[in-house]
């Protein structure tokens, strides 16, 4: 009886485990980028033990990497944005790469040769970048935040944007003009597959419900840092789906204090009437506003009554908290966003879902210690 029962126990045990070690590997679907690259000296050897530093420019958090006996350096799953590089070796001349961009799931290669010197001599590379997709083989489309915020969005919907990458398309799309709501809402078609073999991320966790694929959650456009559709040769991290692969990354707040406020409108005072509201004018039968009261008094149809107003707004920066420690301060970053879309009238064509009120909050946390 006592053997079963620490059997039964042990099963439990390495369970547990697996269950543990499983929960690493479900973080592969990030929505970070890698850098990584090769460190050698003047005639091309590979400089083992040479330090390499990632600074994010827009937070100050830095990301170390050492390179290995064959030179090679690797920094992976960090936030996307503005980065600079800085590579120190023993007896060779501190080199400083330029602030760069990583976009979303990017891998960026820089490679650096170092120079014999001081390492209080700095070296400053200038005219080069890291090139895109030098390390994988996938086809995809970035939209960033400049991009997802100045294209005309009828409901400020970014899956509509989509339809912009080079084998996406839809039956209908008009049904990619109105809000998210989870019940037959619009999604593109990616190569020839249907709408519910596509997989949509939101700052690396499945965003979707399981019975018709649809899209869980979509957040406002002004909260989206940048979003990637992948519409061929996806990584195996972004298995079972044959579609396309929409991974969103939503904003994070930065060292310096940052948002705005936007109001987006319809009216039908701004409008014109329909060009065949005319056809009944002077008609007996529609200049009676008591029978027809759609009409005017000449028999011309009214304008249909349209009242759609977006608007919100987002605010973002640093947080001061002072440490007890030697260091100093730590600085942590905020970012908010909040989106209301209202809408009313009689027409069913132009009229969108009922009010909804949608807010977004991303915390990040960014660590700078000085």
């Amino acid at each position: 009886m006592r053997k079963t029962q620490s059997l039964g126990l042990g099963l439990v045990l390495m369970a547990m485990v697996a269950l543990l070690c499983s929960a690493n590997v479900a973080r592969g679907q990030d929505v970070t980028a890698t850098i990584t690259g090769t460190i050698t000296d003047a005639s091309g050897a590979p400089l083992a033990g040479a330090s390499v530093t990632a600074k994010d420019m827009d937070r100050g958090t830095v990301w170390p990497a050492t390179t290995n006996t064959e030179g090679i350096y690797n920094i992976l799953r960090i936030p996307v944005g503005s980065y600079s590089l800085r590579v120190e070796a023993k007896g060779f001349q501190t080199t400083l790469f330029p602030p760069f961009t990583l976009v979303l799931n990017q891998t960026a290669r820089v490679d650096v040769q170092m120079k014999v010197g001081a390492v209080a001599e700095t070296i400053e590379v200038t005219g080069e970048t890291p090139l895109l997709q030098t390390q994988s083989t996938e086809v995809s489309t970035l939209f960033d935040a400049d991009m997802t915020t100045s294209l005309p969005l009828a409901a400020r919907n970014y899956v509509q944007l989509t339809l912009l990458s080079p084998g996406a398309t839809h039956v209908n799309p008009g049904s990619l003009q109105y809000p998210q709501n989870m019940i037959g809402a619009g999604r593109p078609f990616i190569n020839g597959n249907r709408e519910q073999a596509n997989e949509f991320l939101l700052d690396g966790q499945l965003n979707g419900e399981s019975k018709n694929n649809e899209i869980g959650y979509t957040p406002s456009v002004d909260a989206i840092q940048e979003f990637n559709l992948i519409t061929q040769n996806a990584s195996a991290e972004f298995g079972n789906y044959q579609g396309g692969v929409v991974s969103a990354s939503i904003k994070s707040g930065t060292n310096t204090l940052h948002g705005n406020v936007f109001e987006f409108l319809r009216n039908d005072a701004l409008n014109a009437n329909n060009w065949e509201a005319g056809a009944t004018r002077g008609l007996p039968g529609f200049q009676n506003p008591l029978n027809t009261p759609n009409f005017g008094a000449d028999g011309v149809q009214k304008k249909p009554e349209m009242r759609y107003n977006i608007f919100g707004g987002t605010i973002g920066g640093p947080i001061m908290k002072e440490n007890s420690s030697t260091r100093g301060p730590r600085a942590r970053s905020f970012s908010r966003s909040a989106s209301a879309p209202a809408t009313s009238g009689r027409s069913a064509k132009q009229a969108l879902p009922a009010e909804s009120v949608t807010t977004e909050r991303k915390t990040r946390t960014a660590i700078q210690q000085t």
